[in-house]
């Protein structure tokens, strides 16, 4: 099988049934097919064939998909691009990929336009919402009779190239393969409890490896309908939407679940309880604090399923059971997924001991592209991946994530994982977000701890209260030497915080 198999599967037993809702259109499973086949038409006449490499970024919206299949029916590779990059970025990633044609929007055409003009390899320009002599409308593509060749396509073929958001340096390549996904996909499947009644949410952007697989692949594949949301922000659309259609799997990263138990209050939460039909939650993307999960069961009655994986990984690897979770773990791995936690030469370690995660399975990418050197870094000749994370496993083989590799902080000779500390200074009640960097001595080399922190509105920093919270919680060494305020906390697309920009931050004055 390949990717685009699912929709013709569906389309054939339930034509009829709703594969999207999105603004004011419904589209069937019959429907997207047919706009799929007719896409792969036109992009066959461009010259597109296996191997060929086309950009998209744009929001999230059915044209995404469109594209994405009809590229995988010729052999073709989508590169989604996350469209916060500015132009130089694009330019970065479009000539790694080689890509021959992009799919943009309107409010990112001047982007593409900047950075194509270094970019030789691209040929073809569309937008999906309109039509100029730079960049024709995408609806051009899907005038074509329905393709009829040969599809030639693999499951070992290469999907999607989705480049890594680069937080470290310059993004890379993941290779994912129709195999990789469609893989992900039934371990999800296996480890979750999901109903052909169930409506998915796709909020999270598209380009975004736990959204894509999530959001869009895995309700593809039940035949279930998606209702597809262009923005997180703002977000008292996005709860309109949810009643509107009944949504009943919400799948979302720490940052909305913090927004929600913060912002609603215990007796619109118990009105909500009554009229809200989400039956589900799930988290990824990053680490989900106790208390925020705990309060947000508590307040809306809905089990919140924390999970771990990353997008090398395509991208899930774990996740909490429904029925025996552990808050405060990423659940156990997902069957068909084997995880080792070893130690710096590569050895397991016992239950309870801190070591780096590998992971092994048919989710796994096949590397990173034209990239043999970095590529050989992180996965072994017996198929792990080297993920750089750091986690253990209790005695029920429940995984819990310490911190990033790269993240490390090194206090006098002593270990120090800046979640530890984030958890606890989330615990003050006015603070809104939390970081914790490590800072270095250019003379001695040793670092010391830096929490940014970010305030409830109308709050105001009370340093003396962190400290002794901190005190009571954290070994003397794990105390941070500096707490500082900042407006917002530099995130990405999917909120999770850049901690490589705090890194650099100027010394506060």
């Amino acid at each position: 099988m390949i990717l685009p198999d699912i929709i013709t599967q569906r389309a054939k037993a339930k034509k009829d049934a709703v594969a999207f809702l999105y603004r004011d259109e419904q589209i069937t499973y019959a429907e997207l097919e047919t706009r799929i086949l007719r896409c792969a038409q036109s992009l066959a006449s461009l010259g597109v064939k296996k191997g060929t490499t086309f950009g998209l970024l744009l929001r999230n919206c059915p044209e995404f998909v469109i594209l994405s299949m009809a590229l995988g029916k010729l052999g073709g590779i989508a590169v989604p691009i996350n469209f916060l990059e500015k132009p130089d970025r694009v330019s970065l990633i479009l000539n790694d990929a080689g890509a021959f044609g992009i799919l943009t929007s309107r409010e990112f055409l001047a982007t593409v336009l900047h950075a194509a003009g270094s970019v030789k390899s691209l040929k073809h320009i569309f937008q999906k919402d309109g039509d100029s002599r730079e960049a024709p409308s995408f609806q051009n593509l899907l005038k074509s009779t329905p393709y009829r060749g040969p599809v030639l396509t693999q499951e070992n073929d290469l999907a999607m190239l989705l480049y890594t958001s680069g937080t470290t340096g310059l993004p890379k390549g993941v290779m994912l393969t129709h195999g990789n996904f469609l893989a992900n996909i039934e371990q999800g499947l296996a480890a979750i409890e999901l109903s052909p009644k169930d409506k998915f949410l796709c909020l999270l952007p598209m380009f975004h490896s736990f959204s894509w697989t999530t959001c869009v692949l895995t309700p593809l594949r039940l035949g279930v309908p998606t209702v597809i949301i262009e923005s997180i922000l703002p977000f008292n659309p996005v709860i309109k939407y949810i009643w509107k259609h009944h949504v009943t799997i919400f799948v979302g990263v720490p940052q909305i679940f913090a927004a929600l138990v913060q912002k609603i209050t215990q007796a619109k939460a118990f009105v909500l309880r009554f009229l809200n039909p989400i039956r589900l939650c799930v988290s990824g993307a990053a680490p989900l604090s106790p208390a925020i999960h705990k309060n947000f069961e508590k307040l809306f009655g809905v089990p919140l399923l924390e999970g771990y994986g990353l997008t090398e990984a395509a991208p899930v690897a774990t996740l909490n059971p429904l029925r025996g979770r552990k808050i405060g773990t990423v659940g156990r791995p997902l069957p068909g997924v084997d995880i080792n936690i070893v130690d710096d030469d590569g050895h397991p370690v016992p239950p309870g001991e801190v070591g780096e995660i590998w992971i092994r399975g048919k989710n796994v990418m096949k590397g990173y592209y034209r990239k043999p050197r970095e590529t050989k870094e992180v996965l072994t000749r017996e198929g792990w991946l080297k993920t750089g994370d750091l986690g253990s496993f209790d005695a029920d083989g429940y995984l819990t994530i310490v911190d990033r590799k790269k993240d490390l902080i090194i206090v006098r000779g002593l270990n120090v994982y800046p979640q530890e500390v984030e958890v606890v200074i989330a615990q003050d009640e006015d603070v809104r977000d939390v970081a914790v960097v490590g800072k270095k001595d250019r003379v001695t080399g040793d670092e010391t701890i830096r929490a940014f922190v970010t305030l409830k509105e109308g709050k105001t920093l009370d340093k003396k209260r962190i400290l002794s919270l901190c005190r009571q919680r954290l070994a003397s060494f794990k105390i941070p030497k500096e707490i500082i305020v900042i407006d917002e906390m530099p995130k990405n697309a999917i909120q999770k915080i850049l901690k490589k920009e705090l890194r650099e931050r100027e010394e506060p004055r």
